[in-house]
């Protein structure tokens, strides 16, 4: 079976179970509103300067790094002289006609610039079942790991992550292991910058559940980007983490820090516990 089954992910997770449903597209799926995933990326991405699906967070974040390294410098792009003005003949008025309206066309988004000497992205991606769809899709390997594991071990070492380069050197079976040194150590491992959960957070269905994995999150990553199709999960205070307005760079008030591209919620916290 390939593919994602139903449009309606309602229908899927109704008709096979979620766990059921993972299973059987494993190594197919993809998230259709990566429009939009992509779109709330840049954006959160620009104003700062877990499960990874089949890639689509990684895709956009790689984008998104490559057009940054691209940006012209500062002194490049002031080094054209503007034109000096060019005096125009009188001429006698005539009727105006107004132009046909033109299309509305979206502006091209903008992004910083980021100097190719910087070190590269290094990602860590988890998913219990897609980890072949996201190997196929970025080249880089995905640990199967759980909400529940996250929650109990904590997030993986992220000292072990590989770069590109490095990850060709070493082959599938070496890039997918995990020591039990770097199980056994939460608290000493290297803190995580960021962490990026997308189209995952609403399958945790207790809040039992759902505060164990924020919990341990909170201790181990200083930001959380959650990616949605709508408004769900709430987090709550006192749950390591406090939404952040972008657009201020300041703790949120009320709903202010949600922003919504292509149908996809985008919410995003700063850990209180680091």
């Amino acid at each position: 079976m390939s593919g994602n089954l139903s449009r309606s992910m309602r229908e899927n997770y109704d008709t096979h179970g979620v766990d059921e449903y993972y299973k059987i597209v494993g190594s197919s799926y993809r998230n259709p509103h990566f429009p939009g995933i992509k779109q709330c990326l840049n954006i959160f991405m620009n104003n700062l300067r877990l499960t990874c699906g089949s890639g689509e967070v990684t895709v956009a974040l790689q984008e998104w790094w490559s057009a940054c390294q691209n940006q012209p410098t500062q002194s490049a792009s002031n080094s054209i002289a503007a034109r000096p003005a060019v005096p125009r003949p009188v001429v006698s008025p005539r009727l105006v006609v107004s132009p046909p309206t033109p299309a509305v066309s979206r502006p091209a988004p903008s992004f910083p610039r980021i100097s190719p000497t910087e070190p590269p992205l290094r990602i860590v991606a988890t998913d219990p079942y897609t980890s072949d769809a996201y190997h196929t899709r970025t080249g880089l390997p995905c640990i199967a790991l759980s909400f529940h594991d996250v929650a109990v071990e904590g997030l993986p070492d992220a000292s072990k992550a590989l770069v590109p380069e490095e990850q060709e050197s070493k082959n599938d079976e070496d890039e997918l292991k995990t020591s039990d040194e770097a199980i056994s150590h939460p608290e000493d491992r290297e803190t995580y910058e960021l962490v990026i959960c997308s189209f995952a957070l609403h399958l945790l269905v207790t809040p039992g559940s759902l505060y164990e994995l924020l919990s341990a999150l909170s201790y181990g990553a200083r930001w959380l980007v959650v990616l949605e199709p709508h408004k769900k999960p709430e987090i709550k205070e006192g749950w390591g983490w406090t939404q952040w307005d972008i657009t201020t760079w300041a703790a949120a008030q009320g709903r202010e820090g949600e922003f919504i591209k292509e149908r996809v919620h985008c919410r995003v916290y700063k850990s209180t516990r680091l």
